[in-house]
């Protein structure tokens, strides 16, 4: 008797096993061989600065935020690879959140991108309707400045932004409706130490890394439905404009992201999911690849982690969709239908371990103590449970791959080989999906009788956050760039190159003197590279012809100009913008300041243009400037000066005119 119900027992999980995990085998291929077309849409990082920049909004909902969000906003500003005239940060806060409300006006005062949007209602409401209040406000902001953001992204309050992130923004919205980049979890580098300690963080780093490396590359390369992950997120302008309302996100929904995404995606727009490496000099001197990917801080403990899993499985499996949408009458196509399955069957599929490893547990106890076989040999139960045990190795081979390629072998040993066959971790990840699912259960259930009871709607989907913490600055620093990075990034240096200058230098000399002491780069390539790591402008002044120098003679003493070769090129709000250049003193902006009593910004350029600049600014005959739309607007102070060498730089470097440029970048007074 006892016999038989084992086997039964035995039999009826390994069908379960077999019917929720051969689909997934079939898909690792399929998507495999779809993998290599996705491949060739890589992007060419020599192009990323091609393009105007273009305006772009970011956003980040707040509530209770105090502990980290003034060191993420420092870091985002003093990391990004963009101009800062060209990116606006909007962050959400609420009127009863006095010392979140404190850090985010005082970062305020002190970068004219950074604005906080306090909220008209107290918090907390949902992380959907916070950031739909935010993108209500930057749809005002835009009226009032007649500007147009080309996207709006949005991040987490715990985020650690990759700095080129907004230059492939900007480089691909113009062929996507929306944009989502990989998120990695951050944690500690695995030792056997703290491999207890950083057991449950480890968990998400793993099924991040098999989710983002893996399955949302199949997703996109396949033309199924792509989910949002709630952060880097990005949608072009044109998508937001195809909703009526500004309730761009679900306000009901816990998970925002994901019925946000699924809109779109049964609206027939299309998500590129962005998955690119760029390669960057490691502090060992060594040249390693880098992803264009959101870094974040995750639960650390089992508690957490359960509630915020807990939390995804209940708005996505349970109130984004339901078994029958996979068969509902709509334009879906059978790929996109699929992908909801895989997402719907994790409520069933988490639920097996309750089963599974107490029958595994007895299987591996049999083969030392005499018990009743639950898998006889040579049975049908047999047979099917060594088909599931090859599909288990297949789907730890491709969390090892994933975790591999995404935090290297160190981490995919502790992940995926300790030990072999079970991992510790592995096991530990399933017990907390297990726990969360079960949860979800009971919230949906209980939230189902409570339907006919008057509550606000808006009360029982409240924000349920997780409390954050952020990396210190020695750690954060990894994540700026240098300048052997851009020098790559830029195509001025292979990495084989840079490599093996990097070796070769002394210890005592900056790698871009060096650089020029050898002749490897020009002067001017010099230039521009640390203009991108300063955030400066490197300015391209054509033939000079948009630059009113001459109205700035007046202004200044010729001689005290050559002496420190210097060149103002603009004046805007009261501040002159100084081009240097090479031969410029280190200490000539100091001297300019002192002397003349006057505010300066800094903008770098070539000795050939300062001197050339210099002689048409103080020449007796008529100058050739052209007062263009955009120097106008700079007068008006509706641009400033950065915003109007960009536009300068752009109309020089291309065959578009200034008006043209300013279009594009989204910054044209049309009114």
């Amino acid at each position: 008797m006892l016999e038989n119900i084992l086997y039964v027992i035995g039999l009826l999980l390994v069908i379960l096993y077999l019917t929720m995990g051969f689909d997934d085998f079939i898909w690792d291929i399929y998507s495999l061989a779809k993998r290599a077309k996705y491949k060739k849409t890589r992007l060419d990082f020599k192009e990323l600065r091609t393009p105007p920049p273009k305006l772009l909004a970011m956003t980040i909902g707040a509530w209770n935020e105090s502990a980290v969000i003034g060191e993420v906003i420092e870091n985002l500003i003093s990391s990004i690879q963009y101009p800062k005239s060209m990116y606006h940060l909007f962050v959400g806060v609420y009127p009863n959140d006095q010392e979140t409300m404190d850090i985010v006006s005082e970062i305020e005062k002190r970068f004219t991108n950074v604005h906080m949007v306090i909220n008209s209602h107290p918090g907390p409401t949902t992380k959907a309707q916070n950031i739909n209040y935010v993108i209500k406000n930057i749809k005002e902001y835009e009226k009032l400045h007649g500007w147009r953001f080309a996207s709006i992204t949005v991040h987490d309050a715990e985020d650690v932004v990759h700095p080129y992130e907004l230059l492939v923004t900007n480089y691909m919205i113009d062929y996507y409706d929306g944009l989502q980049f990989p998120v990695f979890p951050l944690m500690q580098m695995p030792r056997f130490s703290n491999f207890f300690k950083t057991m449950t963080v480890g968990t998400y780093a793993d099924e991040f890394a098999e989710n983002h490396f893996n399955v949302m590359v199949g997703r996109c390369s396949t033309g199924a439905f792509v989910p949002s992950a709630g952060t880097g997120f990005t949608l072009s302008r044109k998508t937001i404009d195809t909703f009526e309302t500004d309730e761009i996100l679900p306000n009901d929904s816990i998970t925002e992201d994901y019925r946000l995404s699924l809109t779109l995606f049964e609206k027939g727009l299309k998500i590129y999911y962005v998955l690119d490496l760029i390669p960057r000099v490691a502090p060992d001197n060594k040249i390693k690849f880098d992803y264009v990917a959101t870094r974040s801080m995750f639960p650390t403990n089992f508690k957490a982690a359960v509630k915020q899993k807990t939390r995804w499985i209940l708005g996505i499996t349970m109130q984004s969709v339901e078994f029958k949408d996979i068969f509902a009458k709509n334009s879906l196509s059978f790929i996109g239908r699929y992908s909801l399955y895989r997402d719907l069957k994790a409520k069933v599929g988490n639920l097996l371990v309750f089963v599974g490893y107490p029958v595994l547990v007895y299987f591996f106890v049999s083969l030392f103590i005499p018990l009743t076989p639950i898998y006889p040999f040579f049975s049908i139960s047999w047979y099917l449970s060594l088909i599931v045990t090859i599909l288990m190795i297949e789907r730890q081979i491709s969390r090892s791959v994933a975790v591999y390629n995404v935090y290297g072998f160190k981490s995919m040993f502790f992940a995926c080989l300790l030990p072999p066959i079970l991992p510790l971790r592995i096991i530990w990840g399933n017990v907390i999906n297990l726990t969360a699912t079960i949860n979800a259960y009971m919230q949906s259930l209980s939230g189902n009788k409570g339907k006919k009871k008057v509550k606000p709607k808006q009360k029982s989907f409240a924000w349920s956050k997780t409390d954050h913490t952020f990396l210190p600055k020695k750690v954060l620093h990894r994540y700026h760039r240098t300048f052997g990075d851009v020098l790559i990034e830029m195509g001025i240096l292979t990495p084989e190159t840079l490599k093996k200058v990097l070796n070769d230098k002394p210890a005592n000399i900056q790698i871009g003197e060096y650089l020029l002491q050898k002749k490897i780069i020009t002067d001017k390539q010099h230039l521009e590279v640390l203009s991108h790591i300063k955030g400066i402008q490197f300015v391209n002044m054509g033939d000079f012809s948009t630059y009113d120098l001459q109205s700035l003679a007046s202004k200044f003493d010729k001689d005290l100009l050559k002496e420190l070769m210097v060149l103002p090129i603009v004046f805007s709000d009261g501040i002159f913008v100084v081009a240097y250049c090479e031969k410029s003193p280190d200490n000539a902006q100091t001297i300019l300041r002192e002397r003349l009593g006057i505010k300066i910004a800094s903008t770098l350029t070539t000795d050939e243009v300062v001197a050339k600049g210099l002689n048409i600014m103080f020449s007796t005959e008529n100058s050739k400037f052209k007062n263009t739309t955009a120097f106008k607007l700079l007068n008006a102070n509706k641009i400033n000066a950065e915003q109007y060498i960009l536009v300068c730089n752009n109309a020089i470097n291309t065959d578009k005119s200034p008006d043209e440029i300013l279009q594009i970048m989204g910054i044209l007074d049309e009114k």
